[in-house]
């Protein structure tokens, strides 16, 4: 499925979709944090991560700052373009 190559994952047409469609829904900033979300994703589902220790390790890190407002209007916005 995947191929190591110079340091990083080479991944085949299905895969690269995917990703870039998660991307252009505005769901992550780049192919790197959506696929690291689906691995971290996959861990919990065959009970690797338990939800709760994922969900407490997720609030000790420092979010950007998005209003509920500033929110909304992307969402809206994506929301127009599809």
């Amino acid at each position: 499925m995947a191929v190591r190559q110079e340091g990083k994952l080479r991944f085949k047409r299905a895969e690269e979709e995917v990703l870039d469609h998660l991307v252009r829904m505005g769901l992550f900033g780049n192919r790197d944090e959506a696929a690291r979300a689906a691995v971290l994703k996959y861990a919990m589902d065959i009970g690797v991560f338990d939800r709760r220790s994922v969900w407490e390790g997720l609030a000790r890190v420092r979010r950007r700052g998005v209003t509920a407002h500033r929110l909304a209007k992307d969402l809206e916005r994506l929301e127009d373009e599809t």
